[in-house]
């Protein structure tokens, strides 16, 4: 049995692009009013009064974020900065070797 690994997933959802935003009567479509919806809900999960909410991620999940890839593929990687929750400490890509850090 194969296991599917799971697709990274947009935090904001993608504009209604096709779609005018208020019809001929002046109502707002339906799909932008999705959007909306879509938007608020993903900020007020995503951000807090104190700034961004960064995931929890296991041991498992980092190491393979900073192992797993090629040297190459690490510098152009969308994983260029994470929290390592299980050192409190943050792991930035520079120049394809991961560093931790910490902000003061």
């Amino acid at each position: 049995m194969t296991t599917q690994s799971v697709q990274q997933q947009a935090v904001f959802p993608d504009l209604p692009r096709n779609q005018p935003l208020v019809d001929k009567d002046g109502n707002m479509n339906q799909y932008w009013i999705l959007f909306f919806q879509n938007l608020v809900a993903a900020l007020q999960n995503n951000f807090s009064n104190e700034g961004i909410k960064v995931p929890a991620q296991t041991a498992t999940n980092i190491l393979s974020l900073t192992t797993s890839l090629t040297s190459e593929t690490k510098r152009g990687s969308i994983a260029n900065v994470l929290y390592d929750s299980t050192n409190n400490a943050f792991k930035g890509n520079v120049n394809g070797t991961w560093k931790t850090f910490t902000l003061t």
